[in-house]
Formats: structure tokens, sequence, C-alpha cells
């Protein structure tokens, strides 16, 4: 009799380390060794370090299943915006300026708008959700007349009530040209972080004291910006 409940006993055992256990749940999930239908509370546990939050997190799928995912992997499936667009060669660069004027920019040429965020037609960039955004211009004169006068590019900012309108960054100095030699760059480049809220408006303004045409090309790497949300 001692030897047969011992078996059973060892029997009992083996069964239960290899059967599904479910708390709360009678049916549990067949991917699982634990199924828990309800809150989960765990008393002890040991604190991770920042490294093991840059190596890895645990998530949770559709089913509720528990998983172990790279870092780097979750931050690459985030809805963040990611806009790129330049000036083509078909857009009509020309742009009139007049003296002490500024201008919007137009960039027509999209390389990619992730969350389809920028309206190519208006030059206006509304930002969908809440976040830190890194915005950068920039802009090349191919105009052989300017011989001095400023040149620059500014970033805009409107709030979702479009009633504040406000200039967040901006590069502007004068341009120089001398017997037909270009004495400053005729490159300006702009970049900055700006908290948007939902709603929010980013334009792009020239800024020039004469006629000014922006240099063009087919992929937009003359006259372009970027906009990335980063959090």
């Amino acid at each position: 009799m001692p030897k047969i409940l011992l078996l059973f006993s060892l029997f009992l055992t083996c069964f239960i380390a290899h059967s599904q256990v479910g708390i709360g749940t009678t049916d549990p999930h067949p991917d699982v060794m634990l199924d828990v239908n309800g809150g989960l509370r765990i008393r002890s546990y040991n604190d991770g370090s920042d490294d093991a939050a840059k190596d890895s997190l645990a998530v949770l799928d559709g089913r509720g299943v528990v998983h172990r995912i790279a870092t780097s992997t979750l931050l690459a499936n985030m809805d963040k915006s990611l806009v790129r667009a330049g000036v083509s060669n078909s857009s009509g660069a020309l742009i009139n300026i007049s003296i002490s004027g500024e201008q919007r920019v137009r960039f027509d040429n999209e390389s990619f708008d992730v969350k389809d965020e920028y309206d190519r037609s208006t030059g206006i960039f509304t930002a969908s959700s809440s976040g830190i955004y890194r915005i950068t211009a920039q802009i090349r004169s191919s105009t052989s007349l300017l011989s001095a006068g400023d040149l620059g590019i500014a970033i805009y900012k409107n709030d979702a009530s479009r009633t504040t309108y406000t200039k967040i960054a901006e590069e502007n100095y004068v341009n120089v040209e001398v017997l037909g030699i270009k004495v400053s760059p005729p490159v300006r480049t702009v970049s900055t972080l700006v908290q948007l809220g939902a709603g929010e408006e980013i334009t792009f303004r020239v800024i020039s004291l004469l006629t000014l045409s922006l240099a063009s090309s087919s992929n937009g790497n003359s006259t372009f910006m970027t906009i990335e949300q980063v959090r």
C-alpha cells in the first residue's frame, strides 16, 4: 500500500508540474502555463536597472500574453510623425518677396509622410498628436542677381485655435555678392525642438529683401525640411 501511494504521489506531482494552471478560469489558454483571469499583484520583485530598460521590456499582446521584446523594436513600432519634403524642379520655385518681406515656403516634393500630416499644397504641417518634435529646414538661393540683402529661413508655430502665430527659430543674415562672386554662402539652415499639441501647426517662411529664387532639384536635396516626433 505505501508503494502504491508513493507511485500515485509521484504521478500526481508530474501531472501538476506539466499541466496548465488557471486562476479565475477553468479554461487556461493553450499557449501559456499560467493563465490569470483578473488583476495580478507581485509583493516581492527585483528592481531593474536603467540598462535593463535599454535592453528589453515586457509587453502584452492582443490576447493578454506577456512577451519580452527589445526596446529598439518597441520604439521602432511607435506611431510617430516622420516627414521629409523638398522643393522639386516642377514646383515653380521663384518666390516673389517684397522689401523686408517674408513668404511661406511650400515644400511640394514629399519623400515620406508617415502619418499624412503635411499638406504639400499649403505648406502646413498639422500635428495629429501631442509631443516633442525636431524641426529642420534648409534653403539654397539660386538667384544670381542678389548682390546684397538679408536671406534667411524661419520656423513658425500656430496654435490649435489659429490665434497665436509665433516664430520659434530663425537663421538670417546678410547675403553678399561682389562682382558675381558670392562672399557669403547661399545656404541657410535652421533646426529646433518644439513642444506641439494636437492640432497645432508648423510652417516655414523665407526672409529676403529682394525677389528670391530657391534652388530646386528632382529629389529635393537643395531646399528641404524634415519633421520628426522624438517623444
